[in-house]
């Protein structure tokens, strides 16, 4: 039995209440004397504050089994993969190679990493929220669809009339999208862990270019969505977009003067500098996708490039969306989709 399946092996009762979406140590590496620059887009304001303090929400992990017990089970798991990560982190940093158990191990962070954010919580609430309203408009799409459920609903001698204008009232609501379905934070980050292996997997067989800035003068930034998941070419925003996509290209800003670009398929790793410009379209991509928070070592860069993009003026917009359309065109068969854009 592994570390891992020693950890996991018996309910975790004890742990941190507020906990990191983003870890401590990886904020560190962005930190200038334990300080980093913050931008909160919602207030509008950057301000110096320590990475112990930063990106963290009570009790975000934390959850009660049929017991009623506290179980942190999901916050010791991504310590676990934290304390991989966190020596090879060092290590490219300080412009080492890796092996590739090692790529492995940092592959399961960044997965992790992708997920486990209130961003990505709040796409996958997003997803399933549409996914239940677009299912509701396939089964109740007419007003004898609802006419059916309600006389199953209500008692034998209900009032005919009533039933059929309770119907038509209900199909407006639907068709017009006048309601809302909420989605339980727990549910909604349970059902993306469910999907890291495959991440994981799609990551690991990607060709990695480790990107090095050219001197201490220049640094990368990082934000409360430290995965970035783009296109390669503008050209392709519209297409549908995951992390096995051809057309995919996945940035991960990993400390200060070092970041990871994701492309390809053949597992390849590169290494390079990157030039100004190449780092600057770096940093306005990373801190365009923030959710809330962008972070770096220097205030000044921080403020530029948020000042640049006028994150204050703008809020965060989910990147999904779901849809309804034919199997196959003029079959009559429906089927609902999940449309993830570069945009």
């Amino acid at each position: 039995m592994d570390s891992f399946e020693k950890l996991m092996s018996s309910p975790q009762l004890d742990g941190a209440k507020k906990q990191h979406y983003v870890p401590r140590f990886y904020l560190a590496g962005f930190a200038h004397k334990n300080q980093l620059a913050v931008f909160d887009r919602k207030a509008g304001a950057i301000k110096l504050q320590t990475p112990e303090r930063t990106a963290r929400i009570r009790h975000l992990y934390t959850f009660e089994d049929k017991q009623d017990r506290r179980r942190f089970d999901i916050e010791k798991m991504f310590g676990h993969h934290e304390d991989k990560a966190a020596p090879i982190i060092s290590r490219i940093s300080a412009r080492e190679r890796i092996n590739s158990d090692e790529r492995e191990h940092l592959t399961a962070y960044l997965a992790l990493a992708a997920i486990r954010t209130p961003a990505a919580i709040a796409e996958a609430k997003a997803v399933h929220a549409g996914f239940t309203k677009a299912r509701t408009l396939l089964l109740f799409s007419t007003e004898a669809d609802v006419l059916s459920m309600l006389r199953k609903m209500e008692e034998p001698s209900a009032n005919e009339e009533a039933l059929r204008e309770k119907a038509k009232s209900v199909v407006k609501m639907i068709r017009d999208d006048a309601y809302s379905v909420e989605i339980d934070d727990g549910y909604a980050l349970g059902e993306s862990l469910k999907k890291f292996e495959v991440i994981a997997e799609a990551m690991y067989s990607r060709d990695w270019m480790v990107l090095y800035t050219r001197s201490d003068s220049e640094s990368f930034l990082t934000s409360d969505t430290p995965i970035v998941l783009t296109t390669t070419s503008s050209a392709m925003r519209h297409l549908p977009l995951g992390y096995g996509s051809a057309h995919a290209q996945i940035l991960c800003p990993i400390a200060h003067n070092c970041a990871i670009v994701m492309s390809g398929s053949l597992g390849r790793t590169g290494r390079t500098d990157i030039m100004s410009d190449g780092l600057t379209r770096f940093n306005r991509t990373v801190a365009a996708d923030c959710h809330r928070y962008v972070f770096g070592k220097n205030v000044d860069l921080v403020k530029q490039v948020t000042d640049e993009l006028q994150l204050a003026r703008r809020t965060w917009r989910s990147k999904s969306r779901v849809g309804i359309g034919q199997r196959v065109p003029g079959s009559g068969v429906w089927d609902v989709f999940i449309k993830r854009t570069g945009e």
